[in-house]
């Protein structure tokens, strides 16, 4: 019998000590099915017909798992009624069937609190991501979109309250994490004349910012996993190259006393 080295004995009672190695938590990413049409011409009344009613056909989006799922999973999002479903479709007969119905229409966001409830400058989304609070426990994020406009340019501004999917029907949802910021844009006109456009390097103050999370283990076993979240800026000023657009990065917790202003606005 061939000896093991000791160095391999040394490695599998590492190993073996150690235990398993656990994957670490990540979030579960949907991408949009870019032509539902060839896969359902009749999409969207039949997957209106198995949500919540009123539903708005045109504000559905079909999305399937970026990393594994079975050829038949699908995630719905609807915004009218705001609701997540996820479907399972039979290859033999074309039909749909409901496997798991989330209901946020009555959720009230972060957002919402202190405006009139049909705030038509306030939109709401939901965004195609799970996202790991615990083991075996996840929420969506519940978007929230401002836009302004203004001459010369305009601003959007997405902040998030992260839902859990298990609250027990007939209960209110309640966010586990609100007011993130989550995604903004904003672009202001700087040149005003034939002259400035032909001879400007850039003719806007542009900038942009997007959320990250990193998830931790929790601090006991059983136990919420921490979040960390990275706020990724960067900042195009007017009348440079592109050289002059700076990145910047900005760490922050639950526990933090601010989070990052957005876009130098909207979001606190």
């Amino acid at each position: 019998m061939k000896k093991l080295p000791l160095a391999g004995i040394v490695g599998l009672l590492v190993s073996w000590l150690a235990g398993p190695v656990l994957a670490a938590p990540a979030a579960q990413v949907f991408v949009a099915v870019k032509t539902p049409e060839a896969v359902d011409a009749m999409w969207r009344a039949h997957l209106c017909a198995l949500l919540p009613q009123p539903c708005d056909a045109q504000a559905l989006k079909l999305h399937r798992p970026r990393d594994g799922g079975a050829p038949d999973d699908y995630l719905l999002t609807s915004e009218k009624p705001l609701a997540m479903a996820r479907l399972k479709r039979d290859a033999g007969t074309g039909g749909w069937q409901l496997a798991q119905l989330h209901d946020f229409s009555t959720y009230v966001a972060s957002q919402q609190r202190d405006r009139p409830s049909t705030d038509p400058e306030l939109h709401l989304a939901l965004a195609p991501v799970l996202y790991p609070l615990a083991e075996g426990r996840w929420a969506v994020a519940v978007t929230q979109h401002e836009s302004e406009s203004y001459s010369g340019g305009g601003a959007s501004y997405v902040t998030a309250d992260f839902v859990p999917l298990d609250t027990p029907p007939g209960q209110r949802a309640k966010a586990a994490r609100e007011g993130i910021p989550y995604w903004c844009s904003r672009s202001i006109r700087a040149c005003f004349s034939e002259k400035e456009y032909k001879t400007s390097k850039h003719c806007h103050d542009e900038s942009r910012g997007s959320l990250r999370i990193a998830y931790d283990a929790p601090a006991k076993a059983g136990g919420p996993y921490v979040w960390r979240y990275t706020w990724l800026q960067s900042e195009w000023p007017a009348h440079t190259g592109p050289a002059g657009n700076k990145r910047t990065s900005v760490d922050f917790t639950d526990d933090s006393a601010q989070k990052p202003t957005a876009c130098d606005g909207g979001l606190q």
